[in-house]
């Protein structure tokens, strides 16, 4: 019995009389993926909008947020499973998706390259497929030097991309291939390579304490404002109060009124443009103030009451159960000088511990402005305001004067 050479170069393989699979061409699948992107797209962003307004949230409230940084992890796990699902969809039913069907583009079982598809292959394709880009997308290159254009999802899941077109590709040239496995390999040798300094890097700092918690209130918008029980409503408010106290930077101010833009509760936002009409120049300030008086509130008019040259009767209009209004009221009775009137305001203030502190060099002015109004003869008589309270003991007994 003759045993035939396996290794003689005449000798063809078993297979040989398989027909080679219409290979889809680079630039049919890069058409195929852009409009899939431009389908899918706007249907994610609808699922992840949400989660997306919350995140933004959380880092303007904090840099460098625990909450934000989770919430980045939740988005891209939510985008990753939507496109898992949408492709499995599309591939069992259709064996392609949006962009293959408009390019003319199948994926079938390998080797048989005509076989439909099993759900366990369309999960684990459109799995592999969004795995390739946590591994910045290299394995995609291998529609580049692989002989049929089989990328690392296909493999793993036991898949290839025909073409329906008459004109199949011809697959890729040896010069072709053996540049871009070298390439490749590089690549993911320089990936490691920062992988391993990375994580020496992170552990070092980890050792040395880098990451441990400060224990700081970098948790909120402004640092300025320590009461965490405060609604983002009260937060802003007490901002705004302490804004013109001069007790908090702009910075502050703004990072208060951004948190409560780009949160959810819309019927707080008015007061947000306030503050962000406060903080603007003159050029921008016009156009908030025409966004804050859109609908005419009580926040137009304490926007209106803040304008320069405005009626200062525009403050009654206002809502005064908020502390910046309550404040702007004791200034203005200061300068009518009841100054019994503005001591109480000031006095109903200052039981807001954020406040009392900031509010010490207003109290103190009312007091003294008071006790000189009393000592006066020049008036003839004693002011109303005189009568009312005896402010100066409070004065004595709050400061330990004798």
């Amino acid at each position: 019995m003759l045993f035939p050479d396996l290794s003689a170069p005449e000798i063809k393989p078993a297979s040989s009389n398989f027909k080679k699979p219409a290979i889809v061409s680079v630039a049919d699948r890069c058409l195929a993926l852009l409009l899939d992107f431009l389908i899918f797209s706007p249907i994610i962003s609808l699922f992840i909008a949400g989660m997306v307004r919350k995140t933004k949230t959380f880092f303007l409230l904090n840099s460098v947020s625990t909450e934000g940084s989770i919430g980045i992890v939740l988005i891209l796990l939510m985008i990753m499973a939507l496109i898992v699902a949408l492709q499995t969809v599309f591939l069992f039913y259709w064996q392609a998706t949006p962009g293959q069907l408009y390019s003319q583009i199948r994926v079938v079982a390998y080797p048989g390259s005509k076989q439909r598809l099993t759900l366990n292959q369309c999960v684990s394709r459109s799995f592999f497929w969004c795995f390739s880009f946590f591994g910045l997308a290299l394995p995609f290159l291998e529609v580049l030097s692989h002989p049929l254009r089989r990328a690392f999802h296909e493999r793993a899941s036991d898949t290839m991309v025909v073409t329906l077109k008459k004109e199949s590709d011809e697959g890729p040239h040896p010069i072709e291939s053996r540049f871009i496995g070298s390439w490749m390999r590089l690549s993911f040798l320089l990936l490691i390579l920062f992988g391993v300094v990375g994580f020496f890097k992170s552990y070092n700092t980890l050792v040395a304490g880098g990451y441990r918690d400060t224990g700081n209130d970098s948790g909120y918008a402004c640092s300025d404002i320590k009461d965490k029980t405060l609604s983002a409503e009260a937060r802003l408010d007490s901002a705004l109060t302490l804004y013109f106290l001069e007790a908090v930077s702009p910075e502050c101010l703004n990072k208060e009124a951004e948190a409560v833009l780009w949160g959810s509760n819309e019927q707080l936002q008015g007061l947000a443009y306030v503050a962000k009409y406060v903080l603007a120049d003159q050029e921008d300030q016009q156009k908030y103030l025409k966004q804050i008086c859109s609908e005419q509130s009580k926040n137009c008019a304490l926007a209106k009451y803040l304008s320069e040259g405005s009626d200062k009767n525009e403050l009654s209009k206002a809502d005064q159960n908020l502390l910046i209004v309550k404040f702007f009221n004791s200034e203005e009775l200061f300068e009518q000088k009841n100054f019994n009137a503005s001591l109480t305001v000031v006095d109903e203030l200052q039981k807001h511990p954020h406040l009392k502190s900031a509010l010490e060099k207003r109290f103190v002015r009312s007091v003294w402005a008071l006790n000189e109004t009393q000592r006066s003869k020049t008036s003839g008589r004693s002011p109303a305001s005189a009568n009312k309270r005896t402010w100066l003991e409070t004065f004595k007994e709050r400061y330990e004067f004798k």
